[in-house]
């Protein structure tokens, strides 16, 4: 299985930042696909942080559906584990625009697109 935290030099950049994983155009779908689990983690990060909330009170105070639990969602929020669609219709239920975030997202990646922001 693919870590999507390795396609960058710093793995601890991982969900932590707006900018990409690395510099240039995405030359394999895995690597946009980590591009695309970066953005989602990210903006996870930033809600959680708007709300005054970690991801474990989030999670304690949220019915969680099957499958996804705290230790689930920690892992794909730091790119050791890869994101499901249910991940991501779960965060979508909870993070305004973030369904324009990964359309947007999805299209640069897809196009192979250098300028991706």
């Amino acid at each position: 299985m693919i870590e999507p935290r390795s396609f960058t030099d710093n793995p601890k950049k991982f969900g932590m930042t707006s900018s990409r994983l690395t510099p240039g155009p995405v030359m394999s779908p895995q690597q946009g696909a980590a591009e695309l689990q970066h953005a989602l983690s990210n903006k996870v990060r930033e809600h959680l942080l708007d709300i005054g909330m970690d991801l474990r009170a989030f999670c304690e105070s949220t019915e969680m559906p099957a499958g996804l639990s705290y230790e689930r969602l920690y892992r794909s929020g730091n790119g050791t584990t890869m994101v499901g669609l249910t991940d991501i219709v779960f965060w979508s239920a909870h993070i305004p625009g973030l369904v324009d975030l990964l359309s947007e997202t999805l299209r640069k990646v897809s196009a192979g697109d250098d300028h991706f922001r």
